[in-house]
């Protein structure tokens, strides 16, 4: 059943292309249609690719969550143990916290350095200081917050040999620690290029003469922002908010390389429910992964309907409200 279920999930796409090829060979001839629909077919590939690889992988999951660890029958066992461990709801609160925090970090950070660096940014040999870190993966970053974080780091000799520290070992607890520090301030570092990169069109895009109205009707700094660039920055900050917190919520290696022992994040659980010496685990590993996965798409989709209301009222004149 496994080896002939990617063939049964193929069939509606092989059935859709057969059906454009029959209506496009009708209506232009097959090789002018062809002609029409190859650039775009060359551009689309690589995302199809990527979004019935995704599509699949979750569908499979969501199969074998509702199956016995020996694949035999159908059962919701995989979802009772899943919502009875009791390791779950604390990863499950330990990982909305991490996410929810370096989320927001992210934004703030990245947003204010944008409004204020655009000007500058606009040349081209300044643009590299800001996209930098964007270069390294995510576990070059944990390393390096080890390396400057952590009890035998660079900040705590520092420290030390200052003399504001009698030894290492009296610096803060920032890596591998249960307040998730050193998780936090990994992903607030990768995700404030990313969020300067989302920003900074917009602020290009902005009309800033309405800031000199604003100013003349007797408006502060406070009032420019909620007035003119809130309404700029908002269809943009809910966008830029779901990518980063579907990433940081579903990502392995930083958690794994320095979270804590316990609690773990999401994915980190059901690493090891997968592959730990208890099979029974791992419809329950499954099951953790489709639910994280069901509750990023719903928020993907709420937030992608709230982005095209306000940015239909912003074209009609209407702003965002």
């Amino acid at each position: 059943m496994r080896c002939w279920m990617p063939v049964f999930l193929m069939m509606p796409t092989f059935l859709n292309l057969t059906q454009g090829l029959y209506h496009g060979w009708r209506r232009y001839g097959l090789s002018k249609w062809l002609r029409l629909k190859s650039r775009r077919l060359i551009v689309l590939i690589p995302a199809l690719f990527i979004a019935l690889l995704t599509f699949f992988a979750i569908l499979q999951g969501l199969i074998l969550s509702f199956r016995d660890s020996w694949n035999e029958r159908w059962t919701l066992e995989g979802y009772t143990a899943v919502f009875s461990h009791p390791f779950f709801w604390d990863s499950l609160l330990f990982s909305f916290y991490v996410t929810t925090v370096s989320t927001i970090l992210s934004l703030i950070v990245g947003t204010a350095l944008a409004r204020i660096l655009y000007v500058y940014l606009k040349r081209q040999n300044w643009k590299w200081l800001a996209w930098l870190p964007m270069l390294f993966p995510h576990f070059v970053a944990a390393y390096l917050v080890v390396l400057f974080f952590s009890q035998s780091g660079w900040m705590a000799s520092l420290f030390y040999q200052s003399g504001m520290l009698d030894a290492p070992g009296q610096f803060p607890v920032l890596t591998n620690d249960q307040r998730g520090v050193g998780l936090i301030l990994t992903y607030v570092w990768k995700e404030v290029p990313f969020v300067m990169l989302m920003m900074l069109p917009v602020f290009y895009e902005m009309n800033h003469r309405l800031k000199d109205a604003v100013t003349t009707l007797g408006g502060g700094r406070v009032r420019r922002f909620i007035d003119l660039e809130w309404q700029y920055l908002k269809p943009a900050l809910l966008e830029t908010s779901v990518i980063i917190y579907a990433f940081i919520i579903g990502a392995f290696e930083v958690p794994y390389l320095i979270g804590a022992t316990y609690p773990k994040m999401l994915p980190v659980l059901s690493y090891e429910w997968f592959y730990g010496g208890d099979w029974g685990m791992r419809p329950a590993a499954y099951g953790m992964i489709t639910l994280v996965s069901l509750c990023i798409v719903t928020l993907y989709y709420i937030v992608s309907r709230t982005i095209r209301r306000q940015r239909k009222r912003m074209q009609e004149g209407g702003g965002t409200g």
